[in-house]
């Protein structure tokens, strides 16, 4: 008799679609909980749902996974745990907790130091 295979790759519809609505799930309650003041929680929850979307082979929503370090794989937020710093044409974002940077380019340019946009020149 043959050897019967692992199944790989994607689940059956049903499990991709649960698993899905607790990645969402899980990626709102690290948000709720990074806003109260609970890193490690917050760090928990989006650890498992990383977790569930390699299990079963879904990404994570885009938004979410904007929200994670790549070095360490904490829930960042600005002025807690993530630096943002804006440079002409991106912005540089350094995690506080491993020091992992990442630079996105910006589709409108920073503000300038100099003078106001609104001021005229006489």
């Amino acid at each position: 008799m043959g050897e019967r295979r692992q199944r790989r790759g994607r689940r059956t519809r049903d499990i991709a679609v649960i698993a899905s609505e607790r990645i969402q799930i899980l990626a709102e309650r690290a948000g709720e909980m990074a806003r109260a003041g609970d890193a490690l929680f917050a760090d928990r929850y989006a650890r498992l749902a990383r977790a569930l979307g390699m299990r079963y082979n879904i990404r994570l929503p885009p938004d979410f996974k904007r929200r994670l370090c790549r070095g360490c794989g904490s829930y960042l937020l600005p002025g807690r745990n993530l630096r943002v710093r804006l440079r002409p044409k991106k912005a540089v974002w350094t995690c506080l907790k491993c020091g992992q940077t990442r630079r996105r380019e910006t589709a409108v340019r920073p503000i300038s130091r100099g003078r106001s946009p609104t001021a005229r020149v006489a």
